[in-house]
């Protein structure tokens, strides 16, 4: 009766296609509640033909993506209930899933933080799984116990599976461009509110407002921004022994030159 699972705020869909035993279910990205300012932060896109309890149900429940072959329906045929439309190509789908970037968690690579020592699994092998400075064993985090369990290598890409974006959150993008070290500072939600009340939503303008139009709504720092966080283009460090992992979007020298540029 299970039908899906949820990769959180640790994983993302591609640490998750290593183990083979996953395969039969839908995978889902769902954002945290207790950090009212996150939501939504990780997400499911679903392309459907009416918005209903029903119809989401029966996405997850027989994994209908939008990469699925035509011949769908015959290879599945006797998986619905409802005979009348078991031989029918479905019209809802799982497009893709919003990701956040769990390297940024406190625990995805193994390490001391005493001793500065932050190592990949395939390094944390090579010592043993012993601090080469103290000597002692190391913290052991996420992408290790992932590698311990995966039965396939790593950039695997299950075939059927719905795409993902991994995004940073608007505000977090608004202060780096600022050089500003909090995000709840008064001039980064002012910028964020404004960007939001001339397009609607957050998760629109990371992902699909025409950047022509941001350029001319807000700073151009902001909006090379929001264009690097979607082609991918950070500086990304992992977390490891209780220390948050950072992606960023700028260079050092870069935000140098952005905080001359505003001021």
């Amino acid at each position: 009766h299970i039908y899906a699972y949820e990769t959180g705020l640790s994983s993302d869909p591609e640490m998750n296609w290593r183990l083979s035993v996953l395969d039969k279910l839908t995978l889902l990205s769902n954002s945290d509640a207790h950090s009212l300012p996150n939501i939504g932060r990780e997400a499911n896109v679903f392309d459907l033909a009416e918005i209903s309890y029903d119809e989401i149900y029966d996405v997850i429940k027989h994994k209908n993506t939008k990469t699925m072959k035509p011949s769908f329906a015959k290879a599945t045929a006797g998986r619905h209930e409802n005979t009348e439309t078991k031989d029918k190509e479905p019209n809802s789908f799982l497009n893709y899933t919003i990701e956040f970037y769990p390297e940024e968690g406190m625990y995805h690579f193994d390490g001391h933080r005493d001793c500065n020592i932050c190592f990949a699994p395939e390094e944390t092998k090579k010592h043993k799984g012993i601090c080469p400075v103290c000597k002692r064993p190391l913290t052991v985090g996420v992408m290790s116990r992932v590698d311990e369990l995966a039965d396939r290598p790593t950039g695997f890409k299950l075939k059927g599976a719905p795409g993902f974006k991994k995004l940073v959150e608007l505000d977090k993008i608004i202060a780096e461009a600022l050089g500003i070290k909090s995000r709840n500072s008064k001039t980064v939600q002012a910028e964020y509110n404004s960007l939001v009340k001339q397009f609607n939503n957050e998760l629109d303008i990371l992902m699909n407002v025409d950047l022509a139009d941001l350029k001319k709504a807000t700073l151009p720092e902001v909006a090379e921004g929001i264009k690097r966080v979607r082609q991918g283009e950070l500086i990304v460090k992992p977390g490891f022994d209780g220390q948050y992992g950072t992606a960023k979007i700028f260079k050092e020298n870069e935000k140098k030159s952005n905080q001359q540029s505003l001021f």
